[in-house]
């Protein structure tokens, strides 16, 4: 049987082209591949920017609250020195004198000078307003009953604290003390 060359070359030919269909066909499947681990690349840098973006406005929100409850608590203080303001003018009239620490010294006994869990409150605050050793700190106060103290918040140090415990143990009216103060470091 004689193969004449034009059968030969037709048959190389039939052979090399479905081997390099099929390696067309790989490649094919290899792009594809290559285009859907693309997307994905794309899908995780979208998410990233959507997680950074969401951080951003996450820390602007923190520091937007911080700001008003500093406004808020300023305006509370100033709420208080005007409230003690008062007392204090009050003591006047009714025969009572203050002294430059700010404590009350009775020169008569009437039933207008009555020390109230309120006016304890206001007095504890004003004395920590404007104090140098309180500087950072985020104090509540809140007097229960019958002039049983409650402080809680926020201090930098426990010299602080310490401080915050003493100025409101002297505040005249005062029982007790419950110091529920955390230490929290500034930056």
């Amino acid at each position: 049987m004689k193969i004449s060359r034009t059968f030969v070359i037709a048959g190389t030919l039939a052979i090399s082209g479905a081997w390099m269909g099929g390696a067309a066909l790989s490649q094919a499947w290899a792009d594809t591949s290559k285009t859907a681990e693309a997307a994905e690349a794309k899908k995780d840098r979208i998410d990233d920017r959507a997680a950074n973006a969401k951080e951003h406005i996450d820390d602007k929100t923190a520091v937007e609250k911080a700001r008003l409850e500093d406004k808020a608590a300023m305006d509370k203080a100033r709420v208080d020195d005007r409230a003690v303001a008062k007392k204090n003018e009050i003591d006047r009239q009714n025969g009572t004198t203050v002294a430059k620490d700010g404590t009350s010294k009775e020169k008569k006994d009437t039933a207008g000078d009555e020390v109230t869990d309120a006016w304890i409150t206001a007095k504890v605050k004003a004395s920590f307003v404007g104090d140098k050793a309180l500087k950072h700190s985020d104090i509540r106060v809140d007097t229960d009953h019958k002039g049983i103290l409650v402080l809680s918040g926020y201090v930098p140090n426990e010299a602080a604290r310490n401080h915050a415990v003493t100025v409101a143990r002297e505040t005249k009216g005062v029982q007790r003390v419950d110091d529920k103060l955390e230490i929290k470091a500034t930056k």
